[in-house]
């Protein structure tokens, strides 16, 4: 969603930073209150030509977006409101496609990112950092598959720990309730 917390400006402004003669280019799936004038600052920073805004797409759109990319960006912060991402799923949902992800250091990201072993992370409102990690993936497609892949089995462990969680208090409340007896 293009929101003040998620950076959208920041990147736009990391991106511009990127060497001219670099290939890339910028996908955004979703809508939001600043997407227009997210729209207007590419313009502005002479980016519209890499940058493309999809809208709003279903779940399975947004997966194949995943699968079109290289890398994920997020440029998370915490906005003037004090509004933050608390664990956001989009890095996890990245991850679960072996995408090399670059985020900042806000709120639970580092929980979801190990800085240099499943992703890269940067200081928040920090566009030259920003491009410099981008840079850094883009430059090097060994190292982006190598994150990728260890995102990807990260994020496969936490939810086979969370699925064995969840099914051992289901079997704990299924034998509590067996074990109770009614008297009329």
């Amino acid at each position: 969603r293009a929101v003040e917390k998620k950076g959208y400006d920041i990147l736009l402004e990391a991106l511009r930073l990127l060497p001219r003669n670099l290939h890339w280019r910028f996908v955004h799936v979703g809508g939001g209150e600043l997407l227009k004038t997210l729209k207007a600052k590419a313009q502005e920073l002479g980016l519209l030509d890499r940058v493309e805004w999809r809208g709003s797409k279903s779940q399975s759109d947004v997966v194949a977006a995943y699968r079109e990319a290289d890398t994920f960006v997020l440029a998370s912060r915490i906005a003037k409101s004090g509004d933050r991402d608390g664990l956001p799923n989009v890095l996890m949902e990245a991850q679960s496609q072996g995408l090399a992800c670059v985020s900042t250091r806000v709120s639970a990201v580092p929980e979801v990112i190990d800085d240099e072993v499943t992703g890269l992370l940067v200081p928040p409102n920090d566009p030259a950092m920003l491009a410099t990690a981008i840079l850094k993936l883009l430059q090097n497609p060994q190292s982006a598959a190598t994150l990728g892949e260890a995102g990807r089995a990260a994020v496969q462990r936490s939810w086979a720990v969370a699925a064995a969680a969840i099914s051992n208090e289901l079997t704990a409340a299924t034998e509590l309730i067996g074990s109770t007896e009614c008297e009329p």
